[in-house]
């Protein structure tokens, strides 16, 4: 598990996902009291240590499960204390660490679920009874870190190091607190320490780069933080204090350029970790939809698929009407390549929330994807029913619907698209060749200029435009001058079989045509080349215009990609082999 490092003086609060408060109140009854004296057993021997009263809190905000395994785990430890009263036995060095692991082990439940004050006293009173384990000063540090109490957190932090001095989280989150404190040169000293460690940290290098700048030492803060952008370069929380190192040299550029990529967010965004094992067991303690949603999520973010599919199974077992969480599951099912488990989560999904705009949407692509196009549709119509923001689903609806010849349809979808979206570059695309195809190629020759003019650096608009110029069949739309222009400037850098036979297209429209065979030959050699001669072959047609001195006017074939959009045909929902 690794523990995001962020700013701000709380920011390092341990991730929990179960989504209720450390609540004051308590529950009265006989589980109260836990830990204190009772009657006569105040007597028993003056080894036993005098711990702190543990009592649970109000439970009934949390998933059932959870209120189960709390409960088990205080009826647990109530036993072990009443065994050691009942039996007047001295507490021997065994028994003491059996409930202090007893003890932190109901810490960590209360943790996770943000009980943070009961926690407390759990592993206060485990740190009492085995006052040797870093872990229980530990858990009080990050507890305290969670807390803002960063003071408190320095405090058992230095503990945890007085019993393993190269405890790598500990110097790293020490380190972190110190810079929060204002203790900059007292920062440096642990993470130097940690540095000996891990030299190539991006966690270190990061706090080190922020302590740098706390001392207004700007190039060390920049030569640090520049280190730790080049190892993680997805840690977009570098870049506010790395614009701040910046400023400080007065390199107004660089600083802008790296303000610019914090999207206005004051550092936030992707963050630096570090692997913290103990906080790990933190996040997983509690059982329940929320925690294996987030241990999901964590493996989708490192792209563990399995590990997601499995986290994301167990949380439908406790909520199986969570239509969201199957979402989740089938995202990471199609990433593993099991198309057939995903369309069975989509489905289950559905039947729970009918209205579920995002699983229609998911279905669609499925079967788009495997060539049922007419189903696609009527999933991806569902989609954007039930939620007409959904621009992806439009769009994807108005490709398939162009790919079989609606157009008219394709153009309305295509049209919703740029309400959504006026800068959509597949949107303008799609319509205007939906205009070509529906023959009305003055309407298409004019979103396409305009479309060149949003989009100058995109290639496609140009060539389509100087397509259009050269071979519509309509006399006031072909423009052979102003099309051989736009295609030779693209014949620069863009040497593909397309752009040969718009260069063909274009020069047979101004007469030149043994010029335009020589294109033509050459956008049918490199299609033969590239492996598909079937595309040469359907070349040839052209080929034999010029070759008469006849231009051409028919801009695109049938069958070419521009008149079909959409993705590759594959076969996901074969049964597997035997």
């Amino acid at each position: 598990m690794a523990r995001g490092l962020l700013t701000g003086s709380v920011a390092a609060t341990v991730l929990l996902a179960c989504g209720h408060g450390s609540g004051a109140s308590v529950t009265t009854g006989p589980l109260s009291g836990l830990g204190g004296t009772r009657g006569a057993s105040a007597q028993v021997t003056a080894a036993e240590p005098t711990l702190l009263p543990v009592v649970l809190p109000d439970l009934s905000g949390m998933h059932e499960s959870v209120q189960e395994q709390l409960r088990a785990a205080y009826a647990s430890l109530q036993r072990m204390s009443q065994s050691v009263q009942e039996a007047q036995e001295s507490a021997s060095e065994p028994r003491r660490r059996e409930r202090s692991e007893a003890y932190g082990e109901l810490g960590k439940l209360l943790m996770a679920g943000k009980y943070l004050d009961v926690a407390e006293r759990c592993f206060r009173n485990a740190q009492i009874l085995a006052p040797e384990d870093f872990r229980w000063p530990y858990y009080l540090g990050q507890l305290f870190i969670s807390e803002g109490a960063l003071a408190k957190a320095v405090e058992h932090f230095k503990q945890v190091l007085r019993l393993r001095p190269t405890d790598f989280p500990t110097l790293v989150w020490l380190g972190y607190v110190y810079i929060e404190l204002g203790q900059p040169e007292a920062a440096e000293a642990v993470l130097a320490k940690a540095r000996t460690l891990s030299p190539d940290s991006p966690a270190v290098l990061y706090q080190l780069g922020k302590a740098s700048l706390a001392k207004q030492d700007y190039a060390s803060a920049v030569q640090y933080l520049e280190e730790t952008l080049r190892l993680n370069p997805a840690a977009a929380v570098v870049r506010y204090p790395l614009a701040m190192a910046y400023r400080g040299l007065g390199d107004l550029a660089k600083a802008q350029s790296n303000l610019d990529q914090t999207n206005g967010r004051g550092g936030a965004g992707t963050t630096v970790t570090i692997p913290d094992p103990l906080m790990a067991d933190v996040t997983a303690a509690l059982r329940s939809p929320e925690v294996f949603a987030e241990l999901g999520q964590q493996a989708s973010a490192r792209r563990d698929w399995p590990e997601a599919v499995a986290q994301f199974r167990k949380a439908i077992e406790l909520a199986p009407d969570n239509a969201a969480m199957r979402l989740n599951l089938a995202q990471a099912l199609i990433r593993m390549g099991d198309a057939r488990a995903a369309l069975t989560e989509l489905e289950a999904a559905i039947r729970v929330n009918p209205s579920l705009a995002p699983a229609h949407f998911m279905i669609g692509t499925l079967l788009e994807r495997s060539g049922r196009d007419e189903e696609a549709i009527d999933e991806y119509t569902a989609a954007v029913t039930n939620d007409r923001s959904l621009r992806g689903a439009h769009l994807r609806l108005a490709d398939a619907l162009r790919r079989i010849g609606r157009l008219d349809a394709a153009l309305s979808s295509y049209q919703r698209v740029l309400e959504l979206d006026p800068d959509s570059e597949e949107a303008h695309f799609g319509e205007a060749m939906s205009l070509v195809r529906l023959s009305r190629h003055s309407e298409a020759r004019e979103r396409l200029r305009v479309a060149m003019s949003l989009h100058p650096d995109q290639p496609a608009f140009a060539e389509a435009l100087a397509r259009l110029l050269a071979a519509s069949p309509d006399p006031q739309v072909r423009d052979g001058w102003r099309s051989l222009d736009l295609v030779q400037a693209l014949a620069k850098e863009h040497k593909t079989t397309s752009v040969a036979e718009t260069m063909a297209m274009a020069l047979a429209e101004v007469g030149r045509f043994a010029e335009a065979a020589e294109w033509q030959r050459l956008a049918m050699s490199v299609a033969m080349d590239a492996g598909h001669p079937e595309a040469a072959q359907r070349m040839a047609a052209n080929l034999a215009l010029y070759q008469r001195h006849e231009p051409c006017r028919t801009p695109w074939r049938d069958d070419d990609p521009e008149y079909r959009p959409g993705p590759k045909v594959e076969r996901l929902f074969d049964p597997p082999p035997f």
